[in-house]
C-alpha cells in the first residue's frame, strides 16, 4: 500500500484539552514568525541591525516552524510530536516567562500547550492512537 503524502488524521475522537493544545501550538508557531518579523522592524530604522536582535528573530524563526510542522504531526497523533513539543516548549518559554517581557504572553501560551497534552485523557489517547512498540528481549 503506498502512503499518502499528507497522513490522515485518526479516526479516534480528540480529547477537547488535546485538540486546545493543537491549535494552540498553531498560534504559537505564528506568534513566534510574528515576533521575530516585528523585532526586525523594530530595529530596522537604525543603521545596521546589532548581533542580539538579529540572533533573537532568527530564533523565534526558528521556533516558529518547528511548532507548525510539529503541531500538524501532533495533529496526525504522533506520539514522538508530543514528546518534542515538550521539549520545544520547555526550551523557549522558560527564558521567555523569566524575563516577563512582551514575549510573556507567548511564552504562557507555550506552557499551557504543553500542560494540556499530559492530561490523563491525552494520555490514553495517545496509547490508542499511537502505542508504544514492543519491547525486544535479547
Amino acid at each position: 500500500m503506498k502512503n499518502p503524502l499528507l497522513a490522515r488524521r485518526p479516526d479516534e475522537p480528540v480529547p477537547g484539552g488535546l485538540l486546545i493544545a493543537q491549535v494552540l501550538w498553531f498560534l504559537a508557531g505564528v506568534l513566534f514568525l510574528g515576533f521575530g518579523g516585528f523585532l526586525i522592524y523594530e530595529h530596522s530604522d537604525t543603521a545596521s541591525l546589532n548581533f542580539g536582535a538579529v540572533a533573537l528573530a532568527l530564533f523565534f524563526a526558528v521556533a516558529g516552524c518547528a511548532c507548525a510542522v510539529l503541531g500538524y504531526r501532533l495533529f496526525i497523533g504522533e506520539r514522538s510530536a508530543r514528546a518534542n513539543l515538550t521539549w520545544l516548549g520547555v526550551i523557549t518559554a522558560l527564558p521567555l516567562l523569566l524575563r516577563f517581557g512582551r514575549y510573556s504572553l507567548l511564552a504562557a501560551i507555550v506552557m499551557f500547550s504543553v500542560a494540556l497534552m499530559w492530561t490523563p485523557s491525552s494520555n490514553r489517547y495517545f496509547k490508542i492512537v499511537s502505542p508504544k512498540p514492543a519491547k525486544t528481549r535479547r
